[in-house]
């Protein structure tokens, strides 16, 4: 198989970070995209690496096995997986003397790379003193799954009934993804094992498909883009080793009232032009409930007010960010006892000349 620099397609070093990982990605994906080059197959070979080299790099636990094994890193570690699980006590059955030959498996999977037999154990050459033993645990893979929320849940937290595709070890081969053939023995003593096929049930992954509801608890104080670990509930270890983990990646609604910068929430007030004139004390929305407000006397338009601690909690108890209102001064069409009360207030400005003129440092 073609050896495939997911570095060098993305244009990055290997101690290249995940940022810039990502950032190269983006750009060359934008640059690519088979949209922007209908009709031109080596413009869509090109965007297909550069997914591939993504996710594959962006993912710690494959960057690592793709630094140590090469481009075919997926296939190297299960036939790695196959070997120490048919290497293991257990597979090589004998009564009588009789024992299954598992050679023609190795020759396989890895180009007749098997050893023979020495001084009564077998030791296979891709795995340099390899000798038989138990078939080692591996850890199960990780899970990440996208939930929305509105801004109220992220601010008091909730729960949510997640529907998750994950892995289970296939029965019928017990997660090795090869079955034994069958034949009877010389003499008809029964049958005995005899050759290696995939298993038909898992099609020789080890792993099946199964769908799993899981409720989980997403704590007040996420926001945009966060990522929560729920430890141990991912996919299952091979040979019992540990689960994998699962990561909630949350994302908020836009919300009717309520702008989000980090934690701090922003709110646009109305407020009536004699309030903002004279002052007053005004009811606010917050996510917890309504507030009193004081209004300076003089407030102008876009004027912010800032209730500390009342914007979203943040993660681990770390406090709150705050709740700012930008003052929106509402004109409103007035009655004939209001127009007349303005046009006195009019007249008394007019006698005040040049000091009452709000345009006066346009004209100086």
């Amino acid at each position: 198989m073609e050896y495939k620099d997911y570095y060098k397609a993305l244009g990055v070093s290997k101690q290249a970070t995940a940022q810039e990982i990502k950032s190269a990605f983006r750009k060359l994906a934008r640059k690519n995209h088979p949209d922007l080059h209908p009709g031109d197959k080596a413009a869509e070979e090109r965007f297909k690496v550069i997914n591939e080299a993504h996710e594959v790099l962006s993912d710690p636990g494959k960057r690592k096995k793709y630094d140590e094994l090469g481009a075919n890193w997926e296939e190297i570690q299960r036939n790695r997986d196959y070997a120490r699980q048919y290497a293991a006590p257990g597979h090589d059955r004998s009564d009588g003397g009789d024992t299954i030959d598992l050679s023609d498996f190795f020759e396989t999977f890895f180009g007749g790379r098997g050893g023979g037999r020495r001084g009564g154990s077998r030791e296979w050459g891709p795995f340099a003193g390899g000798r038989r033993g138990p078939a080692a645990k591996a850890r199960g893979d990780d899970l990440a799954s996208p939930v929305e929320i509105t801004l109220e849940e992220a601010f008091h937290g909730t729960t949510r009934r997640l529907q998750l595709q994950t892995e289970q070890p296939c029965l019928r081969c017990g997660g090795t993804g090869m079955v034994a053939g069958h034949a009877r023995r010389a003499g008809g003593r029964g049958e005995q094992a005899v050759g290696m096929s995939p298993c038909p049930e898992c099609g020789g992954q080890g792993v099946k498909k199964v769908q799993r509801s899981l409720d989980v608890k997403i704590p007040h104080g996420v926001t945009e883009g966060s990522r929560v670990r729920l430890a141990g509930m991912g996919n299952p270890g091979v040979n019992g080793g540990p689960p994998g983990d699962l990561y909630l990646e949350t994302h908020t609604r836009p919300h009717r009232l309520f702008q989000v910068k980090e934690h701090d929430l922003v709110c646009d007030l109305p407020v009536r032009d004699d309030e903002a004139a004279l002052g007053a004390t005004v009811e606010a929305p917050t996510l917890d409930g309504r507030v009193t407000v004081k209004i300076p006397p003089g407030s102008q338009p876009g004027s912010r007010l800032r209730l500390k601690g009342k914007g979203l909690p943040k993660l681990h108890g770390a406090g709150h960010g705050d709740l700012y209102y930008v003052v929106n001064i509402v004109i409103p069409i007035l009655s004939e006892e209001e127009q007349r009360l303005v046009q006195q207030l009019r007249r008394v400005r007019e006698q005040q000349g040049e000091a009452a003129n709000p345009r006066r440092a346009l004209l100086s």
